[in-house]
């Protein structure tokens, strides 16, 4: 009876390291990226757009009205993909011509990276006047969803 016990105990720990480390790797990054992209459920009508930063690929798309970042993780095993955050998306009521919030995600290495993004409601707003009014350099405009994002260490 207590093999038996020992037994189970390990056949449950084993289980459990098992799902801990169910990462898939790719033997590219685009191939890591597109099944990613699939596991989040995005269509390829969706838009993605890929940031290299500081050594890092950063890859941020738009889904239903929402802003979702991941991160390729590189190793001796392929590519694969990571995320940390949730989907950001803004509830807003009223009369507002652009929202802008921030977050930050953890690439797998451990890198903090800060995501500055908004969506545009005012169609008369163009990406560069609210840089311009944000104080900012640059904002890349995510396809045609009116999500905007800029990335920061």
């Amino acid at each position: 009876m207590r093999n038996l016990k020992t037994l189970m105990i390990g056949i449950c720990v084993l289980f459990i390291l098992t799902a801990c480390n169910q990462s898939d790797w790719y033997d590219t990054r685009d191939e890591a990226i597109e099944n990613g992209l699939q596991e989040e459920g995005i269509g390829e009508s969706s838009t993605v757009s890929i940031e290299e930063y500081d050594g890092e690929t950063i890859v941020l798309y738009a889904q239903d009205n929402s802003l979702g970042v991941a991160s390729i993780t590189e190793s001796e095993e392929g590519y694969s993909w990571y995320r940390s955050a949730p989907n950001h998306r803004f509830e807003v009521t009223g009369d507002l011509p652009y929202t802008t919030g921030s977050f930050e995600v953890e690439t797998e290495s451990g890198m903090q990276v800060t995501i500055f993004y908004g969506e545009i409601f005012d169609s008369t707003i163009q990406v560069n006047d609210v840089a311009s009014r944000e104080g900012l350099d640059e904002l890349t405009l995510l396809g045609d969803s009116k999500l905007f994002y800029a990335v920061f260490e």
